[in-house]
């Protein structure tokens, strides 16, 4: 897949014409990351909005303790970083690779020039954000009053979402491996109660793990789970 298609799947850069994603592509920056590395650190100057092209990338804030909490991850055609460049001063969270990755990278200032000259920019990433905002408060709300195991079920489907490769028999495997501690921080819980829920989970036939990658063996279940009120 071209750069110049992932740019027209971006929310922020889908209101472009062919010809002028093309002519963005050639002032950007191409870099790729291994698995693990940091994109950019929390308190770091927001200098460059970052595309992804290929693999994952997560969004993480550390406790003074040292405890990781998973904000958001980030797949191809999505953009990380925006809200520190908006504001123009620092990025308020680490952005790691969860797997090998490689993005596309805009500088500050020129992704500003380009919002001053496309006003539907401006639109799109109102949009944008307006939907962040919106599942953060979900978040929000499912870690105040919600079940562990509705929690759970809700972050494996999500990443089955985002991140998953149809199997046999309906079957999903995540694409990206995630650990329990992986688990926990997106669900909002401690790791032994991530454990705990994932082992029931398999106990009743609804997930195993293969090669190190969780499968959903009947994704059905775990949406009436999700969903349970």
């Amino acid at each position: 897949m071209s750069e110049s298609s992932l740019l027209a799947k971006s929310a922020l850069f889908a209101p472009l014409s062919p010809e002028e994603r093309k002519l963005l592509e050639h002032t950007m920056q191409l870099r790729q990351h291994e698995k693990d590395a940091y994109l950019f650190f929390e308190g770091d100057r927001a200098e460059w909005l970052i595309l992804v092209v290929e693999g994952r990338v997560k969004m993480i804030k550390h406790s003074e303790s040292g405890r990781e909490t998973i904000l958001s991850t980030f797949g191809p055609g999505q953009i990380v970083g925006e809200v520190g460049v908006l504001v123009g001063d620092h990025y308020p969270a680490t952005a790691q690779a969860l797997e090998p990755a490689i993005t596309l990278s805009l500088r500050r200032d020129a992704y500003a020039e380009l919002v001053r000259t496309h006003p539907e920019l401006a639109w799109a990433l109102i949009v944008e954000l307006g939907r962040r905002l919106q599942t953060a408060h979900e978040k929000l709300r499912s870690f105040a009053v919600e079940k562990v195991e509705r929690r759970v079920a809700r972050v494996l489907l999500r990443m089955a979402n985002t991140a998953g490769e149809r199997l046999e028999n309906g079957s999903v495997r995540i694409t990206v491996p995630l650990s329990r501690q992986d688990i926990a921080d997106m669900a909002g819980t401690v790791v032994e109660t991530a454990i705990r829920t994932m082992s029931k989970f398999q106990k009743q036939g609804l997930i195993e793990s293969r090669g190190g990658y969780i499968v959903l063996l009947q994704p059905h279940q775990l949406v009436a789970i999700a969903e349970e009120l």
